[in-house]
Parts: structure tokens; sequence; C-alpha cells
């Protein structure tokens, strides 16, 4: 478990508007993710009284996700901040609008966390060593020689996971039609918002999401048995949330991966070591 203390994250993110303006964007004070910054802020001054008061303040529950959001904002950064491509401008741009609160997500103003979700995959996986770039459908991931099409998807509730999961397939055959042989596909699910809508910070460990997830996995598990397009290979189900960090830290991003194999092929055997490889590296401490 990789750790950070407030004014280390404060001090790492003084580049991200002067990259967001080298991708030809205007930073917002107002936006989500900025507010976020300020919430480490108030954070780190509150450490600062503490020790010079001996009298320290909780977390408050309206922080918990803005605090997460800003460890995913350092992660995005520090993956991409060489990166000037126009794909990636457009995609930040989407990605900051959207309520400050995840809880005052609706049908009209969920797309930032939507796009979001691909970026801080995106950036957990090339931190991990992962060869991957933003590109249609959502990102791209070449591993052995081998081209992985990785279509990301984030439900709202627990009852539209495999109406997503559809989707995605979907959307993944769309992009295949006309690619080479040597390209598949993978369907990225993000249960995190369906779920911890945002009005929790999960209590348990790693084993503990593993579990849920594996149960939402069994859920849909008939719906995936029925995807016989050789060309979509493996299915992702992933959660990321607040949680507590007991005597070590404040509080940590736990963030849990399972997935299933849907049409075993040499590359399909390719993707399972990256996930198994992101996974091991992810929970090592």
């Amino acid at each position: 478990m990789e750790k950070f203390s407030y004014s280390d994250l404060i001090k790492r993110l003084e580049g991200f508007d002067p990259w967001l303006s080298r991708l030809g964007l205007t930073p917002r004070s107002d936006d989500r993710i900025h507010a976020a910054f300020n919430v480490l802020r108030r954070a780190e001054e509150a450490i600062r009284r503490g020790h010079e008061t001996g009298v320290f303040t909780n977390i408050s529950p309206a922080d918990w996700f803005p605090m997460v959001e800003a460890l995913e904002a350092h992660d995005v950064f520090t993956a991409f901040h060489n990166d000037q491509s126009p794909t990636l401008a457009a995609t930040m741009k989407r990605a900051l609008s959207g309520p400050i609160q995840p809880i005052a997500e609706n049908q009209k103003n969920r797309e930032g966390r939507n796009i979001w979700y691909e970026l801080a995959l995106a950036a957990e996986w090339r931190l991990r060593g992962a060869s991957i770039c933003l590109g249609e459908p959502d990102l791209r991931l070449n591993r052995d020689d081998v081209t992985f099409l990785v279509a990301c998807k984030r439900p709202s509730n627990r009852e539209s996971i495999q109406e997503n999961m559809q989707n995605a397939v979907k959307q993944l055959q769309r992009n295949l039609d006309g690619a080479p042989d040597s390209v598949l596909g993978v369907a990225a699910i993000s249960f995190s918002c369906a779920f911890n809508a945002g009005s929790q910070v999960f209590s348990g460990d790693l084993k503990g999401l593993s579990q849920l997830l594996n149960i939402e996995l069994d859920r849909i598990r008939p719906y995936l048995c029925t995807v016989r397009d050789p060309r979509i290979c493996f299915a992702l189900l992933q959660v990321a949330t607040p949680g507590l960090g007991g005597d070590e830290v404040d509080l940590v991003r736990a963030s849990f991966t399972v997935g299933q194999e849907l049409t075993p092929s040499f590359g399909s055997k390719i993707f399972m070591r990256h996930a198994e490889d992101m996974q091991r590296i992810q929970t090592a401490s």
C-alpha cells in the first residue's frame, strides 16, 4: 500500500493545473477535482493544528469521496503528465464535470465520473507497468504483441450491471468489426457507484471486497456464458471506495478487481496474466 501525507499530495499535485493548460484546457477552481484538492488543503491545516494543540478532528463524511478522487487525480496526473494528445485533452475536459458529491449524481450530470473511471483505470494499470492509452472504444492495452480494446461502463445501481455489461459487449463488437484478428475485446465494469453511492465508508478488508465482487459476478455469470463472440475474451468487475485506514492512515482508497475468461484463447490467457499481475501488485503492502 502506497502512503501519502496530505502535504505530499498537495505538493505532487502542484503541476496539475499547468498540465491542464498544456492540454489546452482552462483550470477551473470550482470543478469537483479542484474541490477535492481543497479538501486536501483543509485536511493538511487540520493536521497542523492538531500537532500544535493536541486536538485532532475526524474526517467529515462529506470529505470521504473528494479525498479518494484526489488520490485518483494524483494517479491520473502521474501517469499522463507527459501526454498532450488531443484524445487525452478531450477526455479530461469531460471527466472534470459533475457534482462534487457522487450522491448528488443523476442521469444528466454523471458523465464526468463515468469518464473518470476510464482515466483512473488506465492510470492504475499504466503506473503498474502496463502499456495502455486512451482510444476507441475507451482504452487500448498492448501486451505480448496482442492489442486489447477495453470498453468501460459505470452502472448507477446493481440492477443495471448486466445491462451495462451487455452494452459493453455491443460496443466492443462495433469496434472489433474490421479490426485485425489479433485484436481482442475486454469489458470492464465499475461496481463503485452501485456499491457505494457516496454516503458510506468501507470498514472491511480486501478479502471482503473480493467476496462482494464475486457475488455480483455470480449474478451476471448466466449472461456472460451466452457471450459467444470469440473476439471478446474477458470481463472485469472492479470496485473502488473510501475505506477506513486503521491506525496507520486516515483513509484509504480500497480497490479490488475480479474477472472471468469468456472465450478461452491464446489472447485470453495473456489478458488473464495481465489481470493477475495488476491485482498482485495492487494488493502488495
